[in-house]
């Protein structure tokens, strides 16, 4: 299976949170490719320029690198796609998400049951 991390599972699995579950976890350590969107670091750095997080963004892909993570660049298509979403979730970064693991062939994995309203196979954290 590949898989994309949805921003809030890529810190979970980085700070080896609680949040994620066991299963997760294995699911991750046994996915074929596990990667991350450049969507997710602007994410990450607009919350810690507003100081919601502690986690500096060259930070955390340095260290997803280093666990083996795959960094996804932002494209055109998944952009489009997004923004060609019905307008039912309101989160610019997770339907720029759900847009990218379409349009890579990807699973999403997300704590966001919503996004599986546009089709998206969306895998639980927890």
């Amino acid at each position: 299976m590949k898989l994309l991390l949805d921003t809030h599972c890529l810190i979970w699995a980085l700070t080896d949170a609680p949040a994620l579950s066991a299963r997760a976890r294995t699911t991750i350590a046994h996915a074929e490719v596990v990667g991350f969107s450049e969507a997710s670091v602007w994410e990450i750095g607009l919350k810690w320029r507003k100081g919601k997080i502690n986690l500096q963004p060259r930070r955390v892909v340095e260290q997803a690198l280093r666990d083996g993570f795959r960094m996804f660049a932002l494209s055109i298509e998944p952009i489009l796609l997004s923004c060609e979403l019905r307008q039912t979730h309101g989160d610019p970064f997770d339907r720029l998400l759900y847009a990218q693991a379409k349009h890579t062939g990807f699973r999403l994995m997300s704590i966001d049951r919503a996004l599986s309203d546009f089709g998206a196979q969306v895998i639980s954290p927890r």
